[in-house]
């Protein structure tokens, strides 16, 4: 009992970090730990093809030093958003129980959605266009 009061716990307060936002109905409601766990890897793999087209967009619209640093920047973004998921949901899959990877994947495609944000943004104004305004 006391094991799933604080992974009751745990869930609540990594829901309400900054930053973290809870998934849709249909994984909140999911029959069982494993479907829901299902259901928020498709949210993910559905937010990273988003960022991954927005990237590319980013790229097109970029000289060719720019794609540079765009590459570089989204590498050492990536890795940011995993520690910070990792961070943010209690230190890593070691930790036990078995929603640890939902919560986990659903820190990744909140972070992964703000970042197609910021992308959408500089593809409507790359770095170095001086005509956009701040």
């Amino acid at each position: 009992m006391k094991r799933s009061l604080a992974t009751a716990a745990l869930f609540g307060a990594i829901l309400s970090a900054p930053g973290v936002h809870a998934q849709p109905a249909q994984c909140a409601d999911a029959p069982n730990q494993a479907a829901g766990t299902e259901c928020a890897a498709n949210l993910f793999k559905k937010a990273d093809k988003e960022l991954n087209v927005t990237y590319s967009a980013l790229l097109g619209a970029l000289p060719d030093k720019g794609k540079d640093y765009a590459r570089a920047a989204q590498r050492a973004w990536v890795d940011f958003r995993d520690k910070e998921c990792v961070s943010q949901t209690g230190g890593g899959p070691n930790q036990g129980g078995t929603i640890w990877p939902m919560i986990y994947m659903e820190c990744q495609t909140a972070l992964t959605r703000q970042r197609v944000e910021e992308l959408k943004a500089q593809v409507k104004c790359p770095g170095g266009d001086l005509s956009c305004s701040p």
